[in-house]
């Protein structure tokens, strides 16, 4: 893009930002400051959401990206946990509070699931363009370990090094059709969810109790590698535990590597139910391991070469298809009920393409990025696009689609590289 267009997109964003900034305090007095996702759909603060909002923001408003990210541990608890979405206006109402996993139907303030856990990175690219608040860095490292340590004792029951999520959403991957055979009648667009969310409710959300009597749980890749990836960043933020943590990171990546790796397609799967069943769908899920820069090159490659390169698969006109085009399940469209069925997410491209650029193949990583911004340029910062012909859809002045400044930013950092593959 020419400096122009990337100015452009710059100050859309920024505007887009401003505009689903939100502040104020809880009933209870506890002050707030997050950028809602999108107005009016998405009033609250996602976890995932508001760590991608942060990364944004560090390079506009250092300060904003700070607030936001104390706001998200200032919604979990003492023990350590983080909700997945934090109601900080008021409670869910009536017709959406018995879709979310809250401990009771009416009255909580946040949910009892989690998401994709990544704040510990968050935190690490947000201190790093902290210049004016040196002590960011580690002001927070009590509550982040205690997340963490949350997370590995709570969620890993099998203690394998995986974590585990009981309900779809907590990947922030709600419909994907790697999830329609290990929740089937209980999936998330279908009535058996409520059913679902009700049996958690009634075991606490107790994920060793869930996973000892049902197989409705998943062992999720994309969960694993933003938890190795944010393990890695705590480490680095934490003279004092540096070892604990990148011991565990190494752990987990280990166990994606050695237990989720399909020698054969050279992708990666989830594991699901007490038999730990590889999940035999082909989702960008199963490419995330890219982004751990620990694994084999060899493994990384086969997931670029065979996988993002292959028209028939991920190598899209435009960004990178949430699901392969290969699988039945591909729709590139919009759906009023499902999402992550096709469509390409800028939140794909943004853990997906450094990745890229590391290995070489920087000409394919700037036509990801080129193509998606193109598309935001026409349409706006979407919710997501469709991946065949860069129609913007579903929510509009969607907040992480704004990662894109990031992109483009760190592109400018890191020139493209020429692909060892196609150049050789």
């Amino acid at each position: 893009m020419s400096p122009d267009q990337t100015s452009t997109l710059d100050e859309a964003a920024r505007r887009l930002l401003h505009a689903n900034w939100r502040e104020g305090r809880r009933s209870d007095g506890v002050p707030y400051a997050f950028t809602c996702p999108a107005t009016l759909r998405y009033r609250h603060q996602w976890y995932w959401d508001s760590c991608f909002h942060a990364i944004v923001w560090r390079h506009f408003d250092p300060a904003r990206a700070r607030a936001e990210l104390r706001t998200l541990l200032r919604a979990g608890r003492p023990n350590g946990f983080i909700p997945h979405t934090a109601f900080w206006h008021s409670p869910a109402r009536w017709r959406r509070a018995p879709f979310y996993g809250t401990h009771t139907v009416l009255g909580c303030s946040a949910t009892a699931t989690i998401q994709t856990p990544l704040l510990a990175l968050a935190w690490e690219l947000v201190a790093d363009m902290s210049t004016d608040d040196p002590g960011f860095a580690t002001e927070a490292l009590p509550a982040l370990r205690l997340h963490y340590d949350w997370l590995e004792r709570e969620r890993d029951p099998d203690d394998d090094g995986l974590l585990t999520i009981v309900l779809p959403d907590e990947s922030g991957l709600d419909d994907s059709p790697k999830y329609d055979g290990v929740f089937g009648w209980m999936r998330h667009d279908r009535p058996g969810h409520l059913w679902l969310v009700e049996r958690h409710r009634r075991l606490g959300y107790d994920a060793g109790k869930i996973v000892e009597r049902y197989d409705e749980h998943v062992e999720d890749v994309l969960v694993n590698v933003f938890y190795a990836l944010a393990l890695r960043a705590l480490a680095r933020l934490d003279d004092e535990q540096a070892t604990v943590y990148a011991r565990r990171a190494a752990r987990t990546e280990a166990a994606l590597l050695e237990r989720c790796l399909d020698e054969r397609s050279g992708l990666f799967r989830d594991l699901a139910g007490r038999g730990e069943r590889p999940v035999a769908v082909s989702t960008w899920s199963a490419l995330a391991p890219l982004a751990l820069t620990e694994l084999p090159v060899g493994v990384r490659r086969r997931l670029v070469e065979e996988h993002l390169l292959d028209g028939r698969r991920y190598r899209a006109p435009v960004g990178i298809p949430s699901v392969s085009q290969e699988e039945p399940s591909f729709d590139p469209g919009f759906s009023l009920w499902r999402c992550w069925r096709g469509p390409s997410w800028v939140n794909t491209a943004w853990l997906l393409v450094p990745a890229m650029r590391e290995l070489g193949y920087g000409e394919e990583a700037d036509r990801i990025v080129g193509s998606l911004a193109g598309a935001a340029a026409r349409h706006g910062f979407r919710e997501y696009y469709n991946p065949l012909t860069g129609r913007g859809l579903a929510a509009r002045g969607f907040g992480f689609s704004t990662l894109l400044v990031d992109l483009l930013r760190r592109a400018r950092i890191e020139p493209s590289v020429r692909s060892p593959m196609m150049h050789s």
